[in-house]
């Protein structure tokens, strides 16, 4: 059995917290040159749209194809009575067993096989910490023996040879339309000079990539790659949902899959 490589001293300690720098590695997948990765988030599981089948069944799919996941925020509707909207009536199990039923059946069978590299907290989730000052995403963090990653975090991903930067954030973008939510990510890249930047939070799945420059120092000579952006998309369906509601374009449901290339820097993504 592969197992995630155990945290640091100093990481264990940072979990309590959040990790400013979250460390893992990824292995190769059998017969591959390369590993890939999964940002899964966005589940709102509770609220009465939540599509919790296909998101078991994309926790199935991980499993069986040793796909690393990494956790992008809003997995529970956590609906109080001083949050936005009517999920607090609409919600289907309360906030306690919202979090009892992803923990146990989408994330428990993730971190068991070591493919759980550590998970991000949402703005749902932020309800209840505004509230009762109780972080559920910490907490389930602690039970499951993953790294606790807060709103955002850099993550340092080796694979075979290679090192990739990746920069997690939740997000807090209003934005409507595809190429807005594209931007809102984008916008966000500007300030985090990392090879792959996810962002959630805006109920698509979208990527892209932009072509940058800079000088080598080592070698004085000036190189040029790819840097992605990816909106890490979600699991609600359309009919009956807010974004229908508002007459909202619909997002594409599911999660982005990005392959990391373990004997060159190479990244693909998919979505």
């Amino acid at each position: 059995m592969h197992l995630r490589t155990p945290l640091a001293p100093e990481e264990v300690v940072a979990m309590s917290d959040g990790i400013r720098l979250n460390r893992a590695r990824l292995d190769v997948k059998e017969g591959k040159d390369y590993a890939e990765l999964l940002p899964l988030g966005d589940l709102h599981y509770g609220h009465p749209c939540c599509d919790i089948e296909r998101v078991l069944r994309q926790v199935d799919y991980c499993i069986e194809h040793r796909i690393y996941v990494l956790g992008m925020g809003d997995y529970i509707e956590a609906g109080t009575r001083n949050s936005v909207g009517d999920s607090v009536y609409m919600q289907e199990l309360n906030p306690q067993a919202q979090t009892d039923f992803v923990r146990d059946n989408v994330f428990k069978p993730l971190s068991d096989k070591g493919l759980l590299i550590g998970l991000l907290s949402g703005n749902h989730e932020a309800r209840i910490v505004k509230e009762t000052s109780f972080r559920p995403v910490k907490n389930m963090c602690r039970e499951l023996g993953v790294p606790f990653l807060g709103y955002a975090s850099w993550n340092l991903v080796y694979v075979g040879k290679q090192s990739y930067s990746i920069y997690a954030i939740h997000g807090a973008s209003g934005s409507r339309f595809e190429h807005t939510k594209l931007k809102a990510a984008i916008d966000i890249s500007h300030y985090f000079d990392a090879d792959v930047v996810l962002m959630a939070h805006a109920h698509s799945l979208i990527d892209g990539s932009t072509l940058i420059q800079r000088v080598d120092r080592k070698r004085k000579i000036v190189t040029q790659e790819k840097k992605f952006v990816v909106v890490t998309g979600h699991y609600l369906s359309y009919d009956n949902s807010y974004a229908q509601e508002k007459g909202m374009p619909i997002g594409k449901m599911g999660s982005p899959k990005i392959k990391l290339w373990g004997n060159k820097k190479d990244i693909h993504t998919s979505v």
